[in-house]
């Protein structure tokens, strides 16, 4: 009897996984709190974790964005809430150009506009002017910037 009353509360007892393995040498866990707590709090961008050939970050956008265009990154996005309408493609005119290549501000003509959604999932490959404007609904998002 006093077996089974110490498995039932083994069995009750809540574990952890960063509790119960330490991860390997170089492996990155961020606890579901934590990520929840910049999810909630992000004013523009927090950066998760980053290296030379990524970086992983939460994004919140309340107003317009302006043109991008990154060189050497593919921007890999998961909308987590709310909408917002992004133009990719066309030229990008009045911008300026840093020297890791990375574009910003300026305009977009001839681009493609769709709304994306809270779920969407979006890629922007490198080299491809992209905007995102008009938020709706406290609009976040996840991104993966991938070097190429």
């Amino acid at each position: 009897m006093r077996l089974l009353i110490a498995a039932a509360l083994l069995a009750a007892t809540p574990v952890f996984a960063q509790d119960a393995v330490k991860p390997a040498e170089g492996v990155v866990i961020v606890p579901a709190a934590e990520i929840a707590k910049r999810v909630n709090a992000v004013a523009t961008s927090s950066t998760v974790t980053s290296t030379d050939k990524y970086s992983v970050l939460f994004s919140h956008r309340t107003v317009d964005g302006t043109p991008e265009r990154h060189a050497n990154w593919t921007d890999v996005m998961v909308m987590l809430h709310g909408e917002v309408t992004l133009t990719t493609g066309g030229t990008i005119s009045g911008n300026t150009v840093d020297a890791n290549g990375e574009s910003h501000g300026g305009t977009i003509t001839g681009g493609t506009t769709v709304v994306l959604h809270e779920g969407d999932y979006l890629r922007v490959p490198a080299g491809m002017p992209h905007l995102m404007t008009a938020p709706k609904g406290d609009f976040r998002y996840f991104v993966t910037k991938v070097r190429i």
